[in-house]
């Protein structure tokens, strides 16, 4: 119980202190380590059985060999490649899964830290997006995560005018990130009647071909995802609801503040894209919703030109911890809880 509660702790305010250290300095590079070290040792307590998504991925059925490079390169083969990998060096399930968190864990403390580095990134925003996503990112989604990190990473240099080719791989990861493909294109001066044409020509392409698509084995995987996620929920559950006002208060402020700068392509895009799965799917839209929190806060909106309110805001995400807990507690199953502070 103490260990878990002191390297949480800590993990926390060495990231913080990290980010309100001047950039490049010594100080910063000294609470980087040991965010490092500190993260290190709660991943080493924290059971990697325990969270969310563990025996969902123990009993997915891609861990066997293909039967054909087709079916290897359409059911997402990061995670199998992982897997397999690990294979070579350890034998039993259990290890090689671990293997795999701790590997996952290394991607997700990297991106961070890179994130950490960013000096036009203000402070505020970095620890909302650490809060948020340090727990999913590295202690439980072993397909998604690196393709949400990969996205972020687009996101960022996207918006100030650089390439970056590396989300291209991101669909070997997660099919879903299909979508989001689109917008790298965003400086095409048709983009938006290309977007609508694509979007409609996938969408009766997909119905024309549906009858023989699923008549080959290495397509049925994608299309029983699609059958399941297009069916919706019968009850949108209440936390859908308020997260989907959220990020949707959050893209009207932007707009209310910022005007023009919010029609940026990639920004109308992945609200759009999230909007629309919303209303088909809320869960499908909860997923996505990582894409729409990393474009809207690592795009460069002018900086508030009252420098106390700045510092009062990043100051103030000490109080964040308290989201950084219960985002703990929603990447686990309770049995950790119970272990943490009953026993």
């Amino acid at each position: 119980m103490i260990e878990i509660i002191g390297t949480l702790l800590f993990t926390f305010l060495f990231y913080y202190f990290a980010c309100l250290a001047t950039a490049n300095s010594n100080q910063k590079i000294v609470y980087t380590s040991l965010f490092v070290v500190s993260s290190v040792a709660l991943r080493a307590v924290l059971d990697v059985t325990l969270n969310n998504d563990y025996y969902f991925y123990y009993s997915f059925g891609i861990f066997h060999k293909p039967t054909g490079f087709l079916s290897y390169l359409l059911n997402e083969p990061y995670l199998y490649s992982v897997y397999a990998f690990f294979t070579l060096f350890l034998e039993a399930k259990k290890e090689v899964f671990l293997a795999m968190y701790w590997f996952n864990f290394l991607i997700a403390t990297l991106f961070f830290i890179w994130l950490l580095y960013r000096k036009d990134v203000e402070m505020w925003k970095k620890m909302i997006l650490f809060v948020f996503h340090y727990f999913l990112f590295g202690f439980v989604v072993l397909r998604n995560g690196p393709a949400y990190m990969l996205f972020a990473m687009y996101f960022y240099y996207a918006f100030r005018g650089k390439k970056f080719n590396w989300i291209w791989i991101t669909p070997l990861m997660h099919i879903s990130s299909c979508l989001l493909l689109v917008t790298y294109f965003h400086k095409w001066k048709n983009y938006y009647k290309g977007l609508v044409l694509a979007t409609v020509f996938i969408g009766v392409f997909f119905l024309i071909m549906k009858p023989f698509l699923a008549s080959i084995d290495a397509f049925k995987s994608i299309l029983s995802k699609v059958d399941i996620y297009s069916k919706g929920m019968p009850v949108v559950g209440f936390m859908h609801i308020l997260f989907f006002m959220f990020i949707s208060g959050l893209f009207l402020t932007g707009f209310l503040l910022y005007k023009k700068k919010m029609l940026h392509p990639i920004l109308v895009t992945t609200m759009l894209f999230y909007g629309i799965t919303f209303f088909i799917n809320p869960i499908v839209a909860h997923r996505f919703s990582p894409y729409v929190i990393f474009a809207l806060l690592l795009y460069p909106f002018d900086t508030l030109k009252n420098e106390k309110i700045v510092i009062l805001l990043n100051r103030l995400t000490i109080l964040l911890f308290a989201i950084f807990l219960y985002t703990l507690n929603t990447a686990h199953r309770k049995q950790l809880f119970v272990d943490v502070f009953i026993k």
